[in-house]
């Protein structure tokens, strides 16, 4: 997902960029797209990209042209209760529940799912806690407006500037990748940090000789 530094769900574009547009897609074939045989995507996003890509699989850029045959290629589930069909190839429409579905693609044998948007489906997806990674490329811009990519949680409840470990609302990741590029953006990919850390074993108390 893009964001903003002030946490919308946006990219803020840039002037051309060719190196800076390399150093994406790198970061994108290396990491979330790496070993990826299904997207899964809320309505808007996939009416916006069912209405694109198709009819980019020949473009004469080379990361637009790779990502429109990747996207093409892949299972595509579009979780809709009113989208009445979906025709780009490989697509599919699920109705039910998302955590059912996730919880019936985690059952087969596969390579790994893209929760590819938008916002809010990606909302739902982390408040049931279904994602196991977190993949951002956050714009070094302020836009002052827009869809937060976060939902926040009413529940949370401190009174200063430490929100402590466990806090009702608080969830946790572990950095595994950054990769800051030219433009200034940045790609970090975090890991769920499902549960508490382990504690430390107490010391042994010194013994006298």
């Amino acid at each position: 997902m893009y964001m903003t530094l002030d946490g919308f769900a946006a990219l803020a574009d840039g002037p051309d960029d060719p190196e800076g547009d390399r150093q994406f897609w790198e970061a994108m074939w290396d990491g979330p797209m790496a070993n990826t045989d299904t997207l899964l995507l809320g309505r808007t996003t996939y009416e916006a990209w069912a209405g694109f890509w198709p009819s980019h699989v020949d473009d004469e850029n080379e990361h637009w042209r790779a990502f429109a045959r990747f996207s093409t290629r892949v299972e595509k589930v579009v979780f809709s209760k009113t989208l009445r069909s979906a025709t780009w190839s490989n697509s599919r429409i699920f109705r039910g529940p998302v955590a059912e579905e996730i919880a019936r693609l985690r059952s087969l044998p596969g390579k790994d799912i893209i929760v590819a948007g938008g916002a809010r489906f990606v909302q739902s997806v982390l408040a049931e806690d279904l994602a196991d990674e977190l993949c951002l490329t956050v714009s070094p811009s302020l836009i002052g407006r827009g869809l937060p990519l976060f939902r926040t949680e009413a529940t949370l409840d401190h009174h200063d500037d430490i929100v402590p470990l466990g806090a009702p609302g608080r969830h946790d990741f572990r950095l595994l990748e950054s990769r800051p590029f030219r433009s200034g953006a940045i790609f970090l990919r975090y890991a769920t940090a499902r549960g508490s850390p382990p504690k430390p074993e107490p010391a042994k108390p010194a013994s006298a000789p």
